[in-house]
């Protein structure tokens, strides 16, 4: 997960619960209306209350009270565990799963404000013996023993070992990315399903992980049935958005992220609804770059290949309730004979023709708006929010890379290292070239609509 923090520029400081909150968008009080909407820990599922190990859960599509869907959660198959840990120095978690079937897998924990403090990734946990982990070798999913220890990090750290330092009270969080099988949130795991908690040896309880709903059961899962149809935003609601939106790399070590995944870097965006028609004649937001390749898990390939990336996927989400409405992971996308990827952001009656869509090799990505009158979808206080708000005006996009290959020296973990003036040119083709378009202008020229062809 990302949250509000890890988007947003350098212009304005703003402090909230101790996290520090940047914004080249976004007036002061719109920053404490997020920031309130924003909790530290995401996930929040009614039917998960009273349990003292994962008690956090955050998958839309198995998320039936829609309260769990915030910090800008990756939505394709990708569940988030979280479990509110307090001890004194010196305690002791342990932690016992088996390695999920998916493209990436991790602990991790993280402050009370939000902030990463210790990981491990898939591959640095050590399974268990005679196990193995399909992160490293082989196809099988065995066991791992991992442990959270209360206290400062040795010289040397102990295997499959995250240390709290100062702290002792974290969120510990169990990411599953991507699982090979779409329908099983769990990733395969059958023994334990999720990883089993005890503290100083006394078991800690897991909520059961929630199932898939049945299609468009949910305001989440309608998204991308229906146009915009809510509320402009008043003065004091408004961004700063620009008709000619600029992309940023997002370093998840930045001490102002709340709740990243220290394992993936993203690139940024804000779209806005006040560029589209009636007020403009464009309705569509088109963006094309080069696609990394990456391990296609679903195909047979193993998540150990050696590719430029582990995964990506592209994502929008609403920065008022900090939900992710849809996203396009790689293996959904269609790319050309170059690798080109061209996405189409809009609502769905605004959506080129399929016969477009094929001719560009382009892929759909909805904008998203709530479908019915009485649909609504909640921010992390579980504040409503429907069509009497702007929800859903505005639009975070991200596109994410995870574990990039140390030799893809154009990913956004390299470029990030330069300075922001020369990452562009050092990303190369990577770099998305994006715009408003009308549907008419995309199916007559494609992506050449950008430059007005």
């Amino acid at each position: 997960m990302v949250d509000i923090a890890s988007l947003l520029g350098t212009s304005l400081l703003v402090k909230r619960r101790g996290a520090r909150l940047f914004s080249r968008w976004l007036p002061v009080t719109l920053i404490l209306s997020i920031s309130a909407a924003s909790p530290a820990v995401a996930g929040i599922v009614p039917a998960c209350a009273g349990y003292t190990g994962w008690s956090g859960q955050t998958n839309p599509p198995t998320d039936a009270a829609g309260t769990g869907n915030t910090g800008f959660p990756e939505a394709s198959s990708t569940s988030y565990f979280s479990a509110i840990l307090n001890a004194a120095i010196g305690s002791v978690v342990t932690i016992h799963g088996q390695y999920p079937l998916s493209r990436f897998m991790s602990l991790a924990i993280n402050t009370p404000s939000g902030q990463e403090a210790s990981s491990l990734s898939d591959y640095q946990i050590q399974p268990d013996p005679g196990q193995n982990n399909p992160f490293i070798s082989g196809t099988k999913n065995g066991t791992f023993t991992a442990y959270l220890v209360f206290g400062p990090e040795p010289s040397t750290p102990a295997a499959n070992t995250i240390y709290t330092g100062t702290l002792t009270n974290v969120n510990l969080i169990y990411r599953v990315y991507h699982t090979t099988n779409p329908n099983d949130p769990a990733g395969s795991a059958t023994n334990p399903v999720t990883p089993n908690l005890s503290m100083n040896g006394q078991p800690l309880s897991n909520c059961p992980v929630q199932p898939i709903l049945p299609a468009n059961s949910t305001p989440w899962d309608r998204l991308d049935l229906g146009d915009w149809m809510g509320t402009l935003p008043t003065a004091a609601q408004q961004f700063n958005a620009n008709a000619n939106p600029t992309w940023r790399v997002v370093n998840p070590s930045n001490p102002a992220h709340l709740s990243p995944n220290g394992s993936d870097f993203y690139m940024d965006i804000l779209l806005s609804r006040q560029f589209l028609a009636p007020n403009t004649g464009d309705n569509l937001f088109v963006i094309h770059f080069e696609a990394p390749t990456f391990p296609n898990t679903r195909a047979g390939a193993p998540p150990y290949a050696n590719e430029q990336v582990r995964f990506w996927s592209i994502c929008t989400d609403d920065p008022y309730t900090t939900n992710v409405n849809r996203c396009d992971p790689d293996d959904s996308v269609t790319l050309d004979s170059q690798r080109g990827a061209l996405i189409v952001i809009s609502d769905p009656g605004s959506e080129p023709s399929q016969a477009a869509m094929t001719q560009f090799k382009a892929t759909w990505l909805p904008w998203g708006a709530l479908d019915l009158p009485t649909d609504v979808v909640y921010d992390g206080h579980q504040q409503p929010w429907g069509i009497d708000t702007p929800v859903q005006y505005y639009n975070f996009v991200f596109l994410r890379q995870t574990l990039a290959n140390p030799a893809f020296t154009q990913s956004m973990a390299a470029v990030s290292l330069l300075p922001t003036s020369e990452q562009q040119a050092a990303m190369g083709a990577y770099w998305p070239v994006s715009g408003y378009c009308s549907t008419a202008a995309f199916e007559a020229r494609g992506a050449r609509c950008l430059s007005g062809e």
